[in-house]
């Protein structure tokens, strides 16, 4: 085999490494991607694509002036929307006149009140077994308000596929079940944050 044969040779053989090798070549670089703590980042009105102008990652999303439409819920100062979930190539859209504080997620438990029940104040992600105790719960609500009525949904945990969802128009008690790993989707009302409504979770022993 001359020269210029073994030239070619070398450079098929390594074309062919490479077409194999690649994919796993991204998916190493999508892990490190996902696995990289997105950072602190404060935004205002426009559109915002995540791995472009906001790191992927889950974060707690809070607004810090004035009153926005984050992703279609209506948002006013000091409110808060714990653990969202944002994908690369996922498009993040801000109204109105204010300014969002996205920080990585805290996680933070929730303490059992001197009531003997888990108070969620925030809509949001939260993560049983992480969060939230795993076990079978009674969930109801409080608020000032009939008009008001919350959304809650269990998710799984890898692709956050929805297991049970709970209307408030229909009942305003439940029996649900939590297992480690569940994600517990809290929507204190859906298009807007309400402060007078708290989710309540007491265990069944």
């Amino acid at each position: 085999m001359n020269k210029f044969k073994l030239t070619i040779f070398a450079f098929i053989v390594g074309m062919c490494s490479f077409i194999i090798v690649f994919p796993y070549i991204s998916d190493l670089i999508n892990n490190y991607r996902t696995l990289k703590n997105p950072e602190v980042v404060t935004i205002k009105s426009g559109e915002y694509i995540v791995g472009d102008d906001i790191q992927q990652g889950i974060y707690d999303v809070e607004v810090i002036s004035g009153k926005v439409k984050f992703m279609q819920r209506e948002l006013s100062a000091k409110d808060r929307v714990l653990g969202v979930n944002l994908h690369n190539g996922e498009h993040v859209q801000i109204k109105g006149q204010g300014k969002v504080k996205l920080s990585p997620a805290n996680f933070e438990s929730i303490e059992m009140s001197k009531s003997g029940q888990y108070e969620i104040h925030h809509s949001g992600f939260y993560e049983i077994g992480l969060q939230l105790p795993e076990g079978e719960y009674v969930l109801s609500y409080k608020g000032k308000t009939d008009k008001e009525k919350p959304f809650v949904q269990i998710l799984s945990s890898n692709n956050r596929d929805v297991l049970h969802t709970y209307d408030f128009h229909n009942k305003d008690i439940y029996k649900i079940p939590l297992k480690k790993g569940n994600i517990l989707e809290i929507n204190k009302f859906l298009f807007f944050e309400s402060d007078d409504i708290v989710i309540n979770l007491k265990p069944l022993y």
